[in-house]
């Protein structure tokens, strides 16, 4: 009789127990070869990861202590033949982060000493490619730093500004206090330029973070460079007090550690701002150009002595002294003339004309003028020429000429209403640009996302083999884990498809506001026609911008504005009544598109959101954020161009005329509108003098708007 319970196992190894043993021990043989077999694997990946970090060295310290020596006060060494020597003797299988900065600088010499931005720009290129196969993110970082450099030196700011967002990955990634400070620096320099204020001070403060700790002759220097372009954006802001406190402790620090090359660039701005802030006391301005002067001239720094000598020159006229402010400037033009400085010539000899009118010789002063202005006209440097304007204009009054001067104002009214458009023009494309970037750095983030995805669908096929390996073995074993394999895999393919999905509406939405995006405007505009390919219906498009929304950005914050975003988007949504599709247009603009407006008022509905938006103010931490808006809207098709132009084109030619009104209201006061009515002739005929001049065929009677105007608001 067997023993059901018997305890001692070796007494019941009976003939029929032995086909359940051997089970047993094939189920657990192949445990252990799996565990073994995971273990091996494992090991072996650890230990190539291991033997790779080992082999990864990014420095050589000996050539890096080198390159500190050789860099002077500038962004490049200050030996130019040693650095080329330097370079020739450089080994192409240096360490990744030796051999990026070395070239880099070579970069910073090609951009600043050479010119030559055609070079620079495709060596930089090459640059982030090796440090890219590599993928040492501070070699990545500085070598787009140097490609950055060169795009802003050759007016490309805003490809340079795209760069900036396709950088910040790397940027974030990186160790190395020196390549913190390079790339920080040069992004808000650029940001700057491109008036992206908020920005560009993020990235200064991340660039004084990376040097905090720092000490030595290069960190002052380095510090020195810094808190001079962050005073510059306060003084650029008008913040003056705060300008004027961080040159003052930079020039202690700079006469404390007895390094001098930044003085006479820190007391010229110095001297501006003491200007700005004691008008009535322009004789303070005086004294800290004569230091300027001073320095520039212990530094041999010819470029700003004669900046230093104009400035007080200037203020000399201002203040009456026209005999002392000849001298002066006489002396500038000396130095001017000998090193070939043809734009501080134009300066200062616009100047010492303007002496010569104040002085009563009206005739020749003007007329010396006038030709310094032609220069400024035929060189395109617009913001000088418009400068000039304004003295010339005073000019033509000294001399009770009032037709000219009348005359110059009015070229001066037009010449800023040019800069201003061609400012905001390449405030959009430095946008546009960044909005492209912003979209390649997501579908790199989406490519990595699914090949992390197919990673693990590869290691559960894998799984899947190691399993059917096994199955000889113990077939129960074996199915048994083709089994949870099986189920695993779907888990993987749900989780996969969940994914894919949360990614493509993320790729439509304004993460911010959660309303639709410029991508998902495309989408929608795709789907407007039939399959014959004319519009299904007849449809509006409504284009808002926030009135001063700048102002609310600078007065209270970037968190304020965000709010104002917010608020401003749940108010359109909660207006909504017509299948309106809302969209995030950039910026502080939206864009709502009406696919049916067969029987929608348009004007209506644009005076409804006029009030809607400004009626109410927009509350932010208690307190009260009055909100207006501009808006441009037309009705599509577009009034005769039926039968003539594509879809196509009248879409993007309806996207122009709606930007082009909401320009000419924020020009005629903000917080009003403009409604395309029709057009005087066939819109073919005057559809290219419309694109091209709203306003001026608006003036010939070539198309015919309403003008509504919201409630009044009071800031």
């Amino acid at each position: 009789m067997r023993h059901l319970h018997n305890p001692h196992p070796r007494a019941s190894q009976g003939t029929q127990k032995r086909p359940c043993g051997l089970l047993w021990r094939s189920i657990w043989l192949a445990l252990v070869l799996l565990v073994v077999d995971f273990a091996i694997t494992h090991a072996h990946a650890a230990r190539t990861d291991s033997e790779g970090s080992a082999l990864r060295i990014h420095y050589d310290p000996e050539l890096e202590t080198v390159l500190d020596a050789m860099l002077g006060t500038g962004m490049y060494p200050v030996d130019r033949e040693r650095f080329a020597q330097f370079l020739a003797d450089t080994d192409v299988y240096m360490p990744i982060g030796t051999f990026v900065r070395a070239w880099t600088y070579r970069v910073l010499e090609l951009v600043h000493a050479e010119r030559d931005y055609s070079e620079a720009l495709a060596l930089s290129q090459e640059l982030i490619s090796k440090a890219k196969a590599v993928g040492f993110a501070d070699a990545i970082a500085e070598a787009y730093g140097g490609k950055i450099e060169a795009l802003q030196a050759a007016g490309k700011r805003d490809r340079a500004v795209a760069a900036i967002v396709l950088l910040q990955p790397y940027l974030e990634a990186t160790s190395e206090q020196r390549v913190q400070f390079f790339v920080h620096n040069t992004a808000g320099r650029v940001l700057q330029e491109s008036q992206q204020f908020e920005e560009a001070l993020e990235h200064y403060l991340s660039a004084q973070q990376a040097i905090s700790l720092g000490a030595g002759l290069q960190t002052v220097r380095r510090r020195q460079f810094l808190n001079l372009h962050i005073a510059r954006l306060q003084a650029e802001l008008e913040h003056y007090e705060p300008a004027f406190e961080l040159v003052e402790s930079t020039i202690a620090e700079a006469m404390r550690e007895g390094v001098h090359h930044r003085l006479p660039e820190l007391y010229l701005l110095k001297g501006y701002v003491q200007g700005s802030l004691n008008p009535d006391d322009p004789r303070q301005s005086i004294a800290t150009y004569e230091k300027s002067l001073y320095w520039a001239i212990e530094n041999n720094d010819v470029h700003r002595q004669v900046v230093a000598r104009n400035n007080i020159g200037s203020v000399l006229i201002s203040l009456g002294d026209y005999r002392s402010a000849a001298t002066v400037l006489l002396e500038a033009r000396t130095i001017a003339v000998s090193e070939g400085m043809i734009r501080e010539l134009q300066f200062v000899d616009f100047n010492l004309a303007n002496i010569d009118v104040r002085n009563g010789d009206y005739e020749a002063g003007i007329e010396r003028m006038l030709a310094i202005v032609d220069y400024m006209r035929s060189a395109n440097m617009q913001r000088d020429y418009a400068e000039m304007l304004s003295y010339l204009a005073d000019a033509y009054s000294l001399a009770d000429r009032q037709k000219e001067r009348a005359d110059v104002l009015e070229e001066l009214l037009h010449l800023r209403q040019r800069i201003f458009r061609s400012e905001r023009d390449q405030m959009l494309s430095e946008l546009q640009a960044r909005f492209e970037a912003q979209e390649s750095a997501q579908q790199i983030a989406f490519l990595q996302q699914q090949n992390q995805l197919q990673d693990q669908e590869i290691a559960n096929a894998s799984l899947q083999r190691r399993i059917t390996f096994l199955f000889a073995l113990s077939v129960i074993l074996a199915c048994m884990m083709l089994f949870f394999a099986y189920r695993a895999a779907r888990r993987a393919n749900k989780r996969l498809n969940r994914t894919n999905q949360d990614l493509h509406e993320q790729t439509l939405r304004d993460p911010l506001t959660g309303l639709l995006n410029r991508r998902a405007m495309r989408v929608i505009l795709d789907q407007r026609t039939g399959s014959n390919g004319k519009p299904t219906r007849d449809s509006a498009m409504v284009l808002l911008d926030i009135d001063y929304f700048k102002q609310i950005n600078d007065t209270l914050g970037h968190e304020a504005g965000d709010q104002v975003l917010i608020a401003i988007a749940n108010r359109l949504r909660g207006a909504s009544q017509h299948d309106e599709q809302i969209i995030r247009w950039g910026g502080e603009e939206f864009l709502i598109y009406i696919p049916d407006a067969r029987h929608l008022d348009l004007a209506w509905y644009v005076q409804k959101l006029l009030s809607l938006l400004a009626t109410r103010p927009v509350v932010y931490h208690d307190q009260d954020i009055v909100v207006s808006t501009t808006i441009g809207a037309v009705r599509l098709p577009l009034p005769g161009a039926e039968g003539t132009l594509t879809e196509t084109q009248q879409l993007e030619d309806a996207l122009r005329m709606t930007d082009a009104m909401l320009y000419l209201g924020k020009l005629h006061g903000r917080n009003q509108a403009r409604v395309l009515q029709q057009f005087s002739r066939p819109y073919p005929e005057v559809r290219e003098a419309i694109l091209a001049d709203l306003e001026h065929a608006l003036n010939a009677d070539q198309i015919s708007l309403d003008i509504l105007y919201g409630p009044p608001v009071k800031r």
